[in-house]
This record gives C-alpha cells, structure tokens and sequence, in this order.
C-alpha cells in the first residue's frame, strides 16, 4: 500500500527584475509617492494611504486596497528601508500577508536594475494560488513599465 500526500502550496511567490534607463533617485521620486500608485494600475489598485509614522522610515505603516487578482486590504509596516536603493514591508490584511522586497541598483553600464521579491500567503491566497500569480506578476510588470 503506497501513501501520498499533496503538500499545498503554502504561498505565492513572485520574483521580476527588468532595466530602467535613469538612476535609482528617479524611481525612488516616482515609486515614494504612494498617493499617485492607483493610477499606475487602476483596475487592480484602488486606493493607497499613509497611516502611521513618518512616510518611508522603519516603522511607519499604511494602507491598500486592491480589487485583483483579489479583493483585499493590507497595511503594511515599512520594516526596513533605504532610500533611493532598498525597501523591505510585511503587512497583513483580509486574510492575507504579504511581504515585499524593492532593490533598485546602478548597473555599471548604466540604467538601474528595479527588482521586486514578493510573497503573498493566507487562505484566500492558498484556495487561488494558481489562479492570482500571473495576475500579480502581470501588476508587478505593469508598474514597473
């Protein structure tokens, strides 16, 4: 008699990484100001707001509100953070947590690597996984284009 054992996937991870043709302080100057984000991708991002702390220190908190690849609200806390360079949030909201992580780093040859590692988990994420990941990794290319 044989066992098995479908293990489920216990998160949704995204990892993307393209070139942008200006320096790491011209991303930063466009990706801090949260308030301009929904109109980066309007049918996925709803709303966007600071809730605690100074914007952008260790600490500080806010909120989104996103319609897909699910409707859900999280509020992370910025955990660390180095600006123009690296920002690192976890946050938790509507089930789901979430973790981020944004590198943008000068290429010797110019332009700026803009990395993004994400993971995404919950029960709402667990019971979607193969039906939200491309739809995140699709938001992800889009804000970053």
């Amino acid at each position: 008699m044989s066992h098995w054992r479908i293990q489920p996937r216990m998160s949704v991870k995204i990892e993307y990484a393209t070139v942008a043709n200006c320096g790491p302080q011209h991303i930063w100057q466009v990706f801090h100001q949260i308030e301009r984000w929904p109109r980066w991708d309007p049918g996925a991002i709803k709303s966007v707001r600071w809730l605690a702390g100074k914007p952008w220190s260790k600490g500080s908190r806010f909120e989104i509100s996103l319609s897909k690849p699910l409707a859900y609200t999280l509020t992370p806390e910025i955990l660390d953070v180095d600006p123009p360079v690296y920002l690192h949030w976890r946050g938790k909201g509507s089930g789901v947590t979430g973790e981020q992580f944004f590198i943008f780093r000068r290429l010797s040859e110019g332009g700026t690597e803009m990395r993004t590692l994400q993971e995404y988990s919950g029960a709402p994420v667990l019971l979607m996984a193969k039906r939200i990941r491309q739809p995140i990794l699709d938001g992800v290319q889009h804000m970053f284009a």
